[in-house]
């Protein structure tokens, strides 16, 4: 009796083991199918940057972009756009943007001619907007599943609960199993532990004069940090957009880029207050 409970127990395990492997022969197909006429990486052709990407920026893979403030959407949103429309230019299909209910409250919604003016043609773009963020997450794992999309947008607010490393594995290898550029765009939010490739802070920067016009406002401008980079170093640097030449374009600062260092390293202990002796002066 228990040499044949060992028997199946066997015949189970080796049952389980070859479903394994062909589900990761069924991976590695795909993953090494072309992409329409695509490259799976990317440059910036920003030095600075593309120096941190030796191999090129992987674009069909999850990406996060945050904000920890909500007042700096917008700047989140552009440069993601802007990385979006790179990523995508010669990649045929639409781009489905999922948004938290709880978004609108204080992030507003997209606006066409922004979208433009960013090099995203609106036409492309497929707004979902679900009840709760329970549907607004099961609408992202089904959008995944899609390989005739060419990107996907979920935008959360704050670090919900349910939104785990779990959920964002999953999105992730379903990016490479299609070829999707998947990216959260986190309103409002902690950094936090997931699966993505790459994690990008950004706030708003404010902008020079405009060269040409007299008060005239110049290119925008954002202050944009790689926290998380997977296969490289992470880095921080002051970018600009500019509109006539459709691409980002890096802003030289006082303080020397410094890729290798990671983001939120100290560069020393902070330098206290003055310090009052309590006890002697009662």
């Amino acid at each position: 009796m228990q040499g044949n409970n060992a028997h199946r127990k066997m015949e189970a395990l080796q049952g389980a083991v070859a479903k394994i492997d062909r589900r990761h022969a069924s991976f590695m197909r795909h993953a090494q199918l072309p992409q329409q006429g695509s490259d799976r990486a990317i440059r910036f052709d920003i030095a600075a940057i593309d120096h941190v990407f030796k191999d090129g920026f992987a674009a069909f893979a999850l990406h996060e972009v945050r904000c920890s403030l909500t007042r700096d959407i917008g700047a989140a949103s552009g440069f993601l756009i802007g990385l979006l429309a790179g990523c995508l230019q010669h990649r045929h299909g639409r781009i489905v943007w999922i948004c938290d209910p709880a978004c609108h409250l204080d992030g507003g919604q997209l606006f066409p001619a922004g979208l433009s003016m960013f090099g995203l043609d609106p036409a492309r773009l497929v707004m979902v907007h679900p009840a709760d963020f329970k549907a607004a997450l099961w609408a992202s794992d089904e959008a995944a599943n899609c390989s005739d999309l060419a990107g996907i947008v979920f935008q959360v607010k704050g670090n919900p609960a349910s939104f785990d490393m779990t959920a964002t594995r999953r999105l992730m290898l379903k990016a490479q199993q299609n070829g999707l550029f998947v990216s959260i765009l986190r309103q409002g939010g902690d950094e936090e532990a997931n699966a993505a490739a790459t994690r990008w802070h950004v706030r708003a920067q404010p902008s020079a004069a405009d060269p040409e016009f007299e008060r005239g406002i110049g290119l925008l401008r954002l202050n944009l940090a790689l926290e998380r980079n997977r296969n490289g170093q992470t880095g921080h640097w002051i970018i600009a957009w500019n509109q006539q030449k459709n691409g980002f374009e890096h802003v030289p600062t006082d303080y020397v880029d410094r890729p290798a260092v990671p983001f939120d390293r100290s560069d020393g202990a902070p330098q206290m207050g003055q310090v009052m002796a309590f006890e002697r002066a009662s």
